[in-house]
C-alpha cells in the first residue's frame, strides 16, 4: 500500500489507494508518533476522526528513516507554504492591485454622481421632437447650460418601420453642446 503526502499550500494532500484526502493545515491540532511506526494527525474532532499514517506504507516524502522523521516532515509541510501559490509578497502585490481597482471604481462613482460621465442619469433632461421623424435626447446634469459642451446627445430617427439610435460623435461622452444638436455628426455607438 502506497501513501503519498504532498504540501498543497493551505492543505495537505494525502493519496491512499487512489483516494484523496485534503486536510486543511489549520485543522491539524497535533502531530505525534504512536508505537514508533504510526503518525497520528489529530484534527480535533475526536479519536475516530484522527488520521493515522503507517510509516511503512509511505512512499512520498521519500528517504525517511522512521515515523519520527515522517512526523517532522509533515510538521515542516505545515510550517511552510513553499509548494503553495500564496506568499506574503504575492499577497502584498494582490492588495496593491485591488487598491488600484478600488481607486478606479471610486473615481468612476464620483464621475457618475457628478455628471462627468453620465451623472447617473438614465433619462434625458431635454427632448426635442420639433423635426419630423427625428427625436433628440439630451443627457446632462440638472441645470446644465445648453451652450456648454457637457451634453451627451442621442438622435433617434424613424424611416418607415426602422428606428435608428445614434449618438453625437458616435459616443455617449458628455462633450457636446445641446444648442448645436442639429449640426453634429451622429453615428451608432460601437462597442469594443
Amino acid at each position: 500500500m502506497a501513501i503519498e503526502i504532498f504540501n498543497d499550500g493551505a492543505s495537505l494532500r494525502i493519496l491512499n489507494k487512489g483516494s484523496v484526502i485534503l486536510v486543511s493545515k489549520l485543522q491539524i491540532k497535533t502531530i505525534e508518533t504512536i508505537r514508533n511506526d504510526v503518525v497520528r494527525l489529530d484534527i480535533g474532532e475526536g479519536a475516530l476522526k484522527n488520521i493515522y499514517i503507517k510509516f511503512a506504507d509511505v512512499t512520498t516524502p521519500a528517504g525517511l528513516a522512521d515515523a519520527g522523521q515522517l512526523r517532522d516532515a509533515i510538521n515542516a509541510m505545515l510550517l511552510s507554504n513553499v509548494a503553495g501559490a500564496a506568499t506574503e509578497v504575492k499577497q502584498d502585490a494582490e492588495i496593491g492591485i485591488l487598491n488600484g481597482i478600488l481607486g478606479v471604481l471610486t473615481d468612476l462613482k464620483v464621475i457618475m454622481n457628478t455628471g462627468g460621465g453620465g451623472g447617473g442619469i438614465k433619462q434625458p433632461i431635454r427632448i426635442d421632437e420639433s423635426t419630423p421623424n427625428i427625436i433628440y435626447n439630451g443627457f446632462a446634469v440638472t441645470g446644465a447650460s445648453t451652450a456648454e459642451a457637457i451634453w451627451a446627445i442621442q438622435r433617434v430617427t424613424r424611416d418607415k418601420d426602422i428606428i435608428v439610435y445614434e449618438w453625437a460623435d458616435g459616443n455617449e461622452l458628455y462633450d457636446n453642446v445641446w444648442d448645436d444638436r442639429y449640426n453634429l455628426a451622429y453615428a451608432p455607438v460601437v462597442i469594443r
